[in-house]
């Protein structure tokens, strides 16, 4: 000991008690980090506490994290300070600092020393390792959502590919012996029962071939097809849905759009189908505009009223199988998931844009 001045024992001595602050600040965050390995914000929120410990003047100091959208613990001020920032595999950048609570600490000689700031980057590379454990289970888990949809839908495709067939000659005997019974018939309220019986049974036909379209059971027919003039047509044939509610429509064409490559029996269906949502969608007197337009090398079918419009949550759910928003409880809640498997048969793409109370616009993109 008497190789030591007393300063340096003491300078000696101060090294060693920060150095042992310093492992047991790293100890603390690895022991919180292995107690809540399953909760990330509760991890993070005990580490950013635990920080100060680690540094001289614990008392003083504070710690702050922010990653992504994410904070913890108070944004420092302009106060002195120390950081340290890494990049996460999301793409988020994450950035460590330690910093005085307050800006009267002009007698502090050395605020900050060395060795903290290579204790501050080694709990950055600790909360690194933490945030990106979750990143990679958030990963994990949305991929096993994906498979566990993709599984049931496969399933439905087969089930209502199943019920579709076993539907179909049914329905088709029951309106071959109508018509035939009708063409038979001269018993006027007879004929009338007998066109119930019809016009039920092309019912449940239209909701069976909409199965089928839904289970990729009817092969597609592709050509070159004028989209404007296929458009005008299909709402030509809806003129008295549309007339029973006085809903006005706008035909907004470009004329110099070029033919696309369409099975012109399904894209109807799509479009009978989007429109008839906007119809429902709209009370009285509503507003119905129909758009075409070339962007670069995409088309777009726009369909826009001004009705009832939908929520978020709604918009969400708008394409899961049989989810149906019509008031009228006649939707089978196939319609759209069947018009998006359409589209997308056409190498298309569906956007829908929607507002409470003002309306719902429905985008068609098709590649030209």
């Amino acid at each position: 000991m008497e190789n030591y001045t007393e300063f340096e024992y003491n300078l000696l001595s101060h090294k060693l008690s920060e150095r042992v602050k310093e492992l047991e600040c790293l100890y603390s965050i690895s022991r919180i980090a292995r107690h809540h390995k399953s909760d990330l914000e509760k991890c993070l929120n005990e580490i950013i506490v635990e920080i100060p410990k680690g540094w001289q003047f614990p008392d003083k100091v504070s710690a702050f994290l922010s990653y992504g959208e994410t904070s913890i613990g108070t944004k420092p001020n302009g106060e002195k300070f120390q950081t340290t920032s890494f990049q996460l595999t999301n793409g988020n950048k994450a950035e460590l600092v330690v910093y005085y609570k307050t800006k009267d600490v002009g007698y502090i000689e050395q605020p900050f020393l060395y060795e903290e700031q290579f204790l501050l980057n080694q709990i950055g590379y600790e909360i690194q390792s933490l945030i990106e454990i979750e990143i990679k289970n958030q990963n994990e888990r949305l991929i096993q959502q994906r498979l566990r949809k993709e599984d049931k839908l496969n399933l439905l495709s087969e089930i209502t590919a199943g019920i579709a067939h076993e539907l179909n000659t049914p329905l088709t005997n029951i309106m071959g012996y109508a018509q035939l019974l009708i063409d038979r018939e001269t018993d006027l309220q007879k004929i009338a029962d007998l066109e119930k019986v019809l016009k039920s049974s092309n019912h449940a036909s239209a909701i069976v071939k909409k199965l089928m379209y839904f289970s990729c059971e009817i092969p597609s027919s592709f050509k070159d097809e004028d989209l404007n003039v296929l458009v005008k047509e299909s709402v030509d044939l809806l003129k008295i849905q549309l007339k029973e509610k006085s809903i006005s429509v706008s035909f907004r064409m470009d004329e110099k759009l070029p033919k696309l490559k369409m099975d012109s029996i399904q894209f109807a269906q799509v479009i009978f189908n989007l429109v008839l949502n906007a119809i429902d969608a709209m009370e009285e007197n509503g507003k119905l505009i129909l758009t075409t337009r070339r962007v670069n090398k995409e088309v777009r079918f726009v369909i826009t009223d001004n009705g009832i419009g939908m929520t978020e949550e709604e918009l969400k759910l708008l394409f899961q199988p049989f989810y149906s928003k019509k008031r009228n409880a006649s939707g089978t809640g196939l319609g759209l998931p069947v018009s998006r498997g359409i589209i997308q048969a056409h190498q298309g793409r569906i956007e829908i844009d929607s507002e409470v109370g003002k309306g719902t616009s429905v985008t068609i993109i098709l590649k030209v």
